[in-house]
C-alpha cells in the first residue's frame, strides 16, 4: 500500500505530465473528407482524425491537447466542447430499413444525422426538411436532429427557391406592422417629397431602360450634346425621403439587405407598394429623385458633377431588347413603339456611354463580359430550356451611366469626413509572392511588386491586354488576366475611401439602386445630409456587417436555387443520353482551378461541373500558373476541353464530369 509521500509524488508526477502536454483552444474546420482541422487564434493548425471529427461539428470551439501519432505527426485530441455554431440546417430525409436520417445540405456537414422517432414530425423518405441539432455528437460521436418542418418534395413547384429561402434565412412576407407603415407612407408621400427643397425636372425627357417585366425602376436617364462633350443626367429613385432611420421598414430593409431575385419569383427589400409603386420611376408619374449632373468631355472623362434633390417624370419605360434593336438600326414593332421625342435622346446617350467606356479602358479597368444564360421554366416550374444571353449595347449603355454616377458620388464622399465605399484591396496577401514571380517571368518587368498597388495593378493589366511584345502583340500563352483575377481579394464595405483595385479606381461606391440595396439607401442618406449641411450619423461596423451578411445570403440563395433548377434539367438530359447517346462528349471551358481539380463550364448551357483529379497521382499542380499537368498534357484556365457527365445530384447542385482525353 502506498504511503502518503508516495501518493503525493505520484500526483505531482501526473500533474507534471499533464502540464507538459501542449494544450490549446481553437475552432473546428471540416473538410470534404471525414477528417478535419482545428485552428487556433494564433494561426496554428492541428489535424483532427476521423474518430475525433465524429465528436464535433464544423465551427465548434474546443479545448484540445496535442499528441504525436505513431508516424511522428501531431494531432489534436479533444478534451472539452466550449461552444457550438451549428444549429439549424436543411437536408433530405432518408429512410434506410428502420433507421431514419437526414442528409444535410451543407458543405462541411458531410454525414447522415440520425432522427429519433419522437422528432420525425411525420417526415417521409425523400422529403426536403428543415431541422435542428437535438443532440450534439460530443463526446460519444452520436449526433441527432429534430425535424422542424417538411418544406416539400423535389417535384414541387418552387421547391428550389423555397428550400434556399429556408437555408439562407431569407425573409418572406412582410410583417403586418411593416405593411401598415408602408400604407401610411403612401398617404403622406406628397408631404414627404416637399419637406426638402427639390428642383422641378418633370419637363426633361427622362427614360428608363430595364427588363421588360421590371417594375422596381431605380434609375432614369437623359443626355444632351454640348460643345465640349455631353451633359449626362441620371435620376435615382429617392426612398430616403420617406423611409426614416430606425423605422420598422428601415429595420426590415436592413435585415434583408437587398431584393432577392429567383428564376420564378422575387422577394423585395421594400414592400411592393413602395418598391414597384410610390418610389419606382414609372412612366408618366411624378416621383422624388436625386438627380446627378455629369459633365463628360469628348474623350469620356468626367470633368465635373453636381447632385441635387429633384422631382422627375419618366417619359418612357423601355426594355433592353427594345433599345438594343433601335441602336442596331433594326426595324419593327419594338422600335416603332419608341416615341420620336425619345429616339434622339437614346442616340446621344449611347455616344456618351461609348466615350465613358473608352476612357475607362484607357485609364482604369473594365471587366470582360462573361457568358450568361437564362433558364425558361415550364408549367411545373422546372427548366424547359436554357438559352444563351448576350449583353447588348443597351446593357452596356446603362452600366456605363451607373458606373459614372457611382464614381462621382464616391469622389464626393471621399472629400467628406464620413462615407460608405466598396473597397477592393487587390491581390490576396498570401498570393502576392506567386503573382510577383509570374509577372516578372512573363512580362519581364523589373519591379513586379508594383502589382500590389492600384496604379501598378492597372499598368500590369494594360501590359497584358497589349499582348506579348516578343510575339508581335499576340496573346500570352498563359491566361495571365484570368490567373490574376483568381488571386484577388473579395470586395467589402468600409467607411474610408480606399481603392477599388479590380476596377482601377481610387474610390468607388454604389448609389443607383436604393429601392433594391440597403447600402445604396445608406449612401443616399449621407449625400443628402451633406447637401443640407445636416448632422451626420456615421455608419457603424455592425450595420455594415449586417448588410454584408444579408446580401451574401440573398446572393447564395438565388444562385443555389438557379444551380439546382439547371442541374435537374441536366439530369433529365443525361437520362435520355445514357439510352440514346451513351458517352456523349460536351464542349466546355475551364473556369476555376485548384489543387484537387478544375471546374468546367459547358458552352451550350453554362452549367458548371467538377473534374476531380485528387486520386490520380499522375497529375501535378503548379500553383503559380494555376496549371494541372498529366504527362505532357496541360490543363489551365480558359482552356477548351471535352467532358462527359459522370453524375448529377440536383438537390445538392452537384455536377461531376469525366474528362475526355
Amino acid at each position: 500500500m502506498l504511503n502518503l509521500d508516495a501518493l503525493s509524488q505520484l500526483k505531482s508526477l501526473k500533474q507534471e505530465i499533464h502540464e507538459s502536454v501542449p494544450r490549446h483552444e481553437g475552432k473546428v474546420r471540416a473538410t470534404g473528407g471525414r477528417y478535419g482541422f482545428v485552428n487556433t487564434d494564433d494561426n496554428q493548425q492541428f489535424f483532427l482524425s476521423p474518430d475525433e471529427m465524429d465528436k464535433v461539428l464544423s465551427g465548434d470551439v474546443i479545448a484540445f491537447r496535442v499528441e504525436e501519432t505513431k508516424e511522428g505527426k501531431s494531432q489534436a485530441i479533444i478534451e472539452k466542447l466550449i461552444s457550438t455554431a451549428q444549429d439549424e440546417f436543411v437536408g433530405q430525409y432518408i429512410v434506410k430499413g428502420k433507421g431514419h436520417f437526414i442528409s444535410p445540405d451543407h458543405p462541411t456537414f458531410n454525414r447522415w444525422v440520425f432522427v429519433p422517432p419522437a422528432q420525425r414530425n411525420n417526415a417521409k423518405d425523400g422529403d426536403l426538411v428543415a431541422c435542428k441539432i437535438s443532440q450534439h455528437p460530443y463526446p460519444h460521436g452520436k449526433v441527432q436532429a429534430q425535424v422542424l418542418e417538411v418544406v416539400g418534395q423535389t417535384s414541387d413547384r418552387q421547391i428550389e427557391s423555397s428550400m434556399m429561402i429556408r437555408k439562407w434565412d431569407i425573409a418572406g412576407e412582410f410583417s403586418e406592422h411593416c405593411e401598415n407603415e408602408a400604407q401610411a407612407l403612401l398617404s403622406v408621400m406628397d408631404a414627404a417629397t416637399t419637406t426638402e427643397a427639390r428642383s422641378d425636372l418633370t419637363s426633361t425627357t427622362w427614360l428608363t431602360i430595364d427588363s421588360a417585366m421590371s417594375r422596381d425602376l431605380d434609375d432614369a436617364l437623359y443626355c444632351e450634346k454640348t460643345t465640349a462633350g455631353w451633359l449626362l443626367k441620371v435620376a435615382i429613385a429617392d426612398p430616403s425621403c420617406a423611409i426614416k432611420p430606425g423605422s420598422e421598414l428601415d429595420k426590415e430593409a436592413l435585415r434583408r439587405g437587398t431584393s432577392t431575385y429567383f428564376a420564378d419569383n422575387m422577394i423585395p427589400m421594400l414592400p411592393s407598394s413602395l418598391s414597384e409603386g410610390a418610389f419606382s420611376l414609372l412612366p408618366q408619374q411624378v416621383r422624388p429623385a436625386m438627380a446627378c449632373y455629369l459633365t463628360v468631355s469628348d474623350d469620356g472623362e468626367i470633368t465635373d458633377y453636381r447632385i441635387e434633390n429633384a422631382l422627375i417624370e419618366s417619359k418612357a419605360k423601355l426594355s433592353y431588347v427594345q433599345v438594343a434593336a433601335f441602336l442596331e438600326g433594326a426595324e419593327g414593332d419594338l422600335v416603332d413603339q419608341i416615341s420620336d421625342t425619345v429616339k434622339p435622346v437614346l442616340g446621344v446617350l449611347n455616344d456618351c456611354a461609348l466615350a465613358l467606356n473608352g476612357y475607362r479602358r484607357k485609364k482604369n479597368l473594365v471587366l470582360n463580359d462573361r457568358p450568361e444564360f437564362r433558364a425558361t421554366l415550364n408549367e411545373a416550374g422546372k427548366v424547359e430550356q436554357i438559352i444563351s444571353l448576350e449583353r447588348n449595347q443597351a446593357h452596356k449603355l446603362v452600366e456605363e451611366c451607373m458606373v459614372a454616377v457611382n464614381r462621382s458620388v464616391a469622389n464626393f464622399l471621399a472629400e467628406k469626413e464620413h462615407g460608405l465605399f466598396i473597397q477592393h484591396a487587390g491581390i490576396r496577401s498570401e498570393r502576392q509572392g506567386e503573382a510577383r514571380a509570374l509577372i516578372k517571368e512573363q512580362l519581364k518587368v523589373e519591379n513586379p511588386e508594383k502589382v500590389t498597388t492600384l496604379e501598378g495593378f492597372v499598368e500590369i493589366q494594360q501590359l497584358i491586354a497589349a499582348g506579348n511584345p516578343d510575339a508581335d502583340g499576340a496573346p500570352f500563352e498563359l491566361p495571365l488576366q484570368a490567373i490574376l483575377a483568381r488571386q484577388l481579394e473579395r470586395s467589402k464595405y468600409g467607411t474610408e475611401a480606399k481603392p477599388h483595385v479590380g476596377m482601377g479606381l481610387p474610390a468607388y461606391t454604389t448609389f443607383t439602386s436604393p429601392i433594391r440595396k440597403y447600402n445604396d439607401l445608406l449612401v443616399h442618406r449621407l449625400v443628402k445630409s451633406y447637401l443640407a449641411n445636416a448632422p451626420i450619423t456615421p455608419i457603424s461596423e455592425d450595420v455594415l456587417a449586417q448588410v454584408g451578411k444579408g446580401q451574401n445570403n440573398s446572393r447564395m440563395a438565388a444562385w443555389q436555387s438557379d444551380q439546382w433548377l439547371k442541374a435537374e434539367w441536366l439530369q433529365r438530359q443525361y437520362a435520355v443520353e445514357k439510352k440514346e447517346q451513351p458517352g456523349l462528349q460536351r464542349s466546355g471551358q475551364i473556369v476555376q482551378v485548384n489543387s484537387g481539380g478544375f471546374t468546367v463550364r459547358l458552352d451550350d448551357c453554362g452549367i458548371e461541373g467538377q473534374v476531380d483529379v485528387r486520386r490520380n497521382k499522375e497529375w501535378k499542380f503548379d500553383t503559380k500558373t494555376m496549371t494541372h499537368k498529366k504527362g505532357e498534357t496541360t490543363y489551365r484556365l480558359e482552356q477548351e476541353v471535352k467532358v462527359s457527365i459522370a453524375s448529377v445530384v440536383p438537390v445538392l447542385r452537384e455536377v461531376k464530369f469525366t474528362l475526355c482525353e
